[in-house]
């Protein structure tokens, strides 16, 4: 699990989890900011932006969630 954040400095904490999905490993990515509206769902996109998340375009916060 890490912690991340999008480039746009505009949504949330989000935490990642590396899954087993249709046969190959894939980032699935999690809403961490409690005022959210989609707090604790899986997210495809930033919640302030917009912008499809992707692990290459995000920034680490911390390697290890609570």
């Amino acid at each position: 699990m890490a912690m991340l954040a999008c480039s746009c400095a505009q949504g949330g904490d989000i935490w990642a989890e590396f899954w087993w999905v249709d046969r190959e490993y894939r980032w699935v990515f999690f809403d961490d900011d409690q005022t959210s509206e989609t707090y604790a769902e899986q997210v495809t996109h930033c919640p302030g932006c917009g912008r499809p998340l992707e692990r290459k375009n995000m920034k680490t916060v911390s390697s290890f969630v609570r």
